[in-house]
């Protein structure tokens, strides 16, 4: 039953998160709740996605079951919530804080007592005051985490906020006893401390998560947009959902264009930064198309939507940043595994420091210091945020130069390719394709054309959009066509007027018997050699003609190899051309590993093989007859054209058609690695000179406390300091 009824997807955003084990409670709880087929909780932006079965659980109990964990879950839009959790979490930091600070300024007054005699009476007046402030910190300010803390033990699952909770309670619990003895060895400041650091911490740690996610979280709030059907009188208001493609719908000035859309009327100004990173304003009128999400600074526009919201520009960019923020690198799985056994193992170790130190006659005071000073010095949530933190920072850093990563483990592979394969048309060409000659045996040039156009009229290829172009130039009708196929990697082919057509290369003629005279292969072999594309026109089992097609090499093919084969990156150039026409190509461009005549399946082979010789590969192609490719490649990356969102295959998507964005991947990759390894270093060299210490009582609880404040500080600034430099904006064609 259950299998026949379609999940749905619910998005929520979640406050109160503190470290990444937050996000695997969550998990782990919706995980076993019965309804919920998935659930993927994005640490660093808040986030979780639940795939549910409405007829066995709603919304709102899924907002309930998240609730009992101690956390605040919304509907994704609904910022309000949002906005009151964070004037908690500052009411509460500035309480915790005020009230601290007057608990160490009595605390002080009482140490005293370690330098002179002090009464019964006035220990008593010293110790009452900071019962009374330290009891609001820990039970007020601290409730969120003592909250989350307790909910999570109850599912079997620690976290950052166990350690906390168990410190705090420890110290405070601690205290009061020794109050009650008339003791002066009282840790009411460390509780309170403890508390006050940690909300200091989160309320940072929070802004930098949001400043890190900004610009992902923003592409969010102008998805499911009201779309404005019709025009004047007429005009109504719709959701995106319902829009189809053929709909027209007009934006006024000012206004984000909620869905792709072709111009049909109008004239205006647009910007498209949200989602290609190019802050220059584009004009667009009557035939251009329009990115959902753009924004109109001056001007309307009356278009035909072109794509559904789901497989719009801005619907596909928030699908491929989901699955990057739901995939994990390698390095944030083993910190992971790490997470899950750390917190335990430190409850251990401050167990087993105390149970050494009482055994070898230590007082207790002493044993309970150094167990307290270890429970807190080594919170993991250096650890939990030093990858994640990373990750985010760089998924935004990339969306602002045109870069979709749809798969986050690039960021540690491409730092280090060796070898790249390059796509010819629409990569290292411009994939605009002129007609430049029509040779045909036995068949006028307007009928060859005119047949040509007839069955390429459904085709998308580059080429078959020029040839329709110059059939409807030259005023030629186009017939009617049945069984059109396309066959990827060597043409298409249809039945128009009984005769069987067949547009394509060579191979095409080949696999379908056609017989090409000498003389035609002579003359479409010299225009090859002068790297040329030739497209054969075969008629009833024979080549009756063929088309030379002129691409141009980008202006920025030739810098892009040098700088490439600069850094040790060997290139090679794959093409379902000719040999010849590749061969040609690749002399223009520098390269001089080339192949011809490969269909999509030979790509990925090609890459398989050099694979097998132990080389990092990479397959940069414009997405047409790459998909095999694209996916045996270590690492596929797409060029774009600025609408294209079709692609599913690569592991990140340019939003230009420049090569040299290539480069920019490579330095995105090396700067994501280079902090991740820093912060994994800071993480890892904080805990393994601060447990020693702890262990060994050169720190106390009071020292611990801002010490893992400090690492926490440290690890933050440090991505946010390497996240800030600036990189090159990408242009987009």
């Amino acid at each position: 039953m259950d299998s026949a009824i379609s999940a749905l997807e619910l998005i929520l955003r979640v406050d109160g998160m503190s470290c990444t084990r937050c996000a695997a409670v969550i998990d782990t709880m919706l995980g076993k709740t019965r309804g919920i087929k998935e659930a993927k909780t994005h640490f660093l932006t808040d986030m979780v996605q639940v795939k549910y079965l409405p007829h066995l659980i709603t919304p709102q109990e899924i907002l309930g079951k998240i609730t009992e964990l101690g956390y605040r879950p919304s509907q994704f839009q609904e910022h309000a919530e949002h906005d009151a959790e964070k004037r908690s979490l500052l009411l509460r930091l500035g309480i915790s804080i005020l009230l601290s600070a007057n608990v160490m300024m009595v605390s002080h007054a009482l140490y005293w007592g370690f330098f002179q005699e002090l009464s019964g009476s006035a220990i008593w007046y010293l110790s009452f005051p900071q019962w009374i402030l330290a009891t609001p910190v820990i039970f007020y300010c601290g409730y969120p985490i003592l909250k989350r803390a307790f909910a999570g033990l109850r599912h079997l699952q620690t976290s950052m906020d166990t350690l906390i909770a168990i410190g705090a309670l420890s110290a405070y619990g601690y205290s009061v006893i020794q109050m009650a003895r008339g003791s002066i060895h009282l840790y009411f400041d460390t509780a309170s401390m403890l508390v006050s650091l940690v909300l200091l911490g989160k309320y940072i740690e929070a802004r930098a998560r949001h400043n890190v996610s900004a610009g992902i979280l923003e592409l969010y709030s102008y998805a499911g947009r009201k779309v404005r059907l019709g025009a004047g009188g007429a005009e109504r208001w719709v959701a995106a959902e319902t829009v189809q493609p053929g709909d027209e719908f007009s934006v006024l000035n000012s206004e984000r264009c909620p869905l792709d859309g072709r111009v049909i009327s109008g004239s205006a100004f647009i910007d498209a930064s949200i989602l290609t990173g190019e802050s220059r304003p584009a004009k667009k009128s009557a035939g251009d198309e329009v990115l959902g999400g753009s924004m109109l600074l001056d001007g309307e526009l009356t278009l035909s939507a072109v794509r559904t919201a789901g497989e719009s520009a801005l619907g596909k960019t928030i699908a491929f940043m989901q699955e990057a923020l739901a995939k994990k690198i390698p390095a944030e799985k083993t910190a992971d595994r790490l997470m899950r056994w750390l917190v335990p193992a430190i409850l251990s170790l401050s167990v087993i420091t105390a149970g050494c130190l009482l055994y070898s006659g230590a007082a207790f005071d002493t044993a309970m210091l150094r167990a307290l000073s270890v429970m807190v010095i080594t919170c993991p949530c250096t650890l939990g945020i030093a990858i994640p933190l990373a990750k985010v920072a760089f998924i935004r850093r990339a969306h602002e130069q045109g870069i979709i990563i749809q798969d986050p483990a690039v960021l540690e592979q491409a730092a280090s390719l060796e070898t790249m394969v390059l796509d010819k048309t629409g990569t290292i060409t411009e994939g605009v394709f002129s007609l430049r000659k029509i040779v045909t045996e036995g068949l006028p040039e307007k009928e060859a054309l005119q047949l040509a156009a007839s069955v390429e009229a459904r085709s998308a290829h580059f080429a078959a959009r020029e040839l329709v172009r110059q059939a409807r130039n030259a005023g030629l009708m186009f017939a009617e066509v049945e069984n059109f196929a396309e066959l990827p990697g060597l043409g298409v082919t249809a039945m128009v007027n009984g005769q069987e057509i067949m547009i394509g290369n060579r191979k095409l003629m080949e696999a379908r018997g056609a017989s090409c005279s000498p003389a035609l292969l002579d003359a479409a072999n010299r225009y090859e050699q002068q790297g040329e594309t030739v497209i054969f026109l075969g008629c009833d089992q024979r080549a009756q003609g063929f088309f030379v097609l002129g691409d141009a090499m980008k202006p920025s093919t030739v810098e892009a190899v040098k700088k490439l084969q600069a850094r040790g990156i060997d290139l090679w150039l794959v093409s379902g051309d000719s040999p010849d026409t590749t061969r040609a190509v690749a002399e223009q461009a520098g390269i001089a590993r080339f192949q011809g005549q490969a269909l999509p399946q030979h790509k990925g082979e090609i890459i398989k093989s050099i694979q097998q010789q132990g080389r990092r590969v990479a397959m940069v192609g414009d997405g047409v007859n790459d998909a095999a490719a694209l996916a045996q490649a270590d690492v596929g990356i797409a060029l774009l054209t600025g609408t294209n969102f079709a692609l599913g295959s690569a592991d990140i998507h340019l939003l230009s058609s420049d090569p040299l964005c290539v480069l920019d991947v490579i330095d995105l990759s090396c700067q994501a690695l280079k902090a991740i390894r820093q912060n994994l270093f800071l993480a890892f060299i904080y805990n393994g000179l601060a447990i020693p210490l702890a262990m060994s009582g050169l720190i106390n609880p009071l020292i611990a406390v801002t010490a893992m404040f400090a690492s926490s500080l440290t690890v933050i600034g440090n991505t946010l300091r390497i996240t800030r430099s600036s990189g090159r904006t990408m242009p987009i064609k």
